[in-house]
């Protein structure tokens, strides 16, 4: 199972969107630095996150000051403002951020984002807050397809405490309220070089399988603690 990357996200922009993920990313064990202009906004978000930020984030010198070019991936959930929304952009590009994440209102803006330096453009709010959180928490959650609001099917690499174990053993539809609907392995005859399959309930679960897991967001972010 891969390691999670121990350095910080910056959630800049504390909107409703920005409220939520940053919640959500704290929720779920990440070192969260939220950062927005209004101070009343900071105040509200401080006790659900590790910093809270009163600042102008289109200001790069200031962003320094506080850490925000350390972070592994920043977040630009700044709804209202465009411009502001580019600029904040366009600073953590110049900050060289691994992942630049952007909330846009439109298509015609996200595609102004993107160019601008957002590696993903989100175009929704609290389903969408709850699907990013999901992504940025779990690195073994490999993919995660949206198939109802609400509702995701997710690719997870299986987490080193469950190897050697069956599925009728870990209870995973009682203990976390989701489906383990198929197991994809390495087949070296395959011409994918994989297979997927369902497993019997007490075969054990191999250290390179790949669970493909079906339920809500809320609780496949519970994945990443594991």
């Amino acid at each position: 199972m891969p390691k999670r990357d121990p350095r910080p996200v910056a959630v800049l922009g504390l909107g409703r969107f920005g409220m939520r993920i940053a919640k959500q990313l704290s929720r779920g064990g990440e070192e969260v630095i939220a950062c927005d202009f209004d101070r009343d906004a900071v105040e509200a978000i401080s006790p659900d996150v590790a910093q809270a930020v009163a600042l102008d984030v289109t200001d790069e010198h200031t962003m320094r000051a506080r850490g925000v070019h350390r972070v592994k991936a920043a977040i630009i959930a700044i709804g209202e403002d465009f411009e502001a929304a580019v600029l904040a952009t366009v600073i953590c590009k110049q900050m060289d951020i691994p992942r630049i994440i952007a909330r846009a209102r439109t298509r015609t803006t996200a595609e102004v984002l993107r160019r601008v330096g957002a590696h993903d453009v989100v175009l929704a709010e609290d389903e969408a807050a709850d699907r990013w959180a999901n992504r940025l928490l779990g690195p073994s959650v490999l993919n995660q397809i949206e198939f109802h609001e609400g509702y995701s099917i997710v690719e997870f690499a299986v987490p080193k405490p469950w190897v050697g174990r069956g599925l009728a053993e870990l209870d995973v539809r009682r203990k976390l309220q989701l489906h383990i609907v198929a197991v994809k392995r390495p087949d070296a005859e395959s011409p994918t070089g994989t297979r997927v399959a369902v497993l019997p309930p007490d075969e054990p679960l191999g250290e390179h399988d790949v669970l493909i897991v079906m339920g809500q967001d809320q609780h496949i972010a519970a994945l990443a603690n594991i």
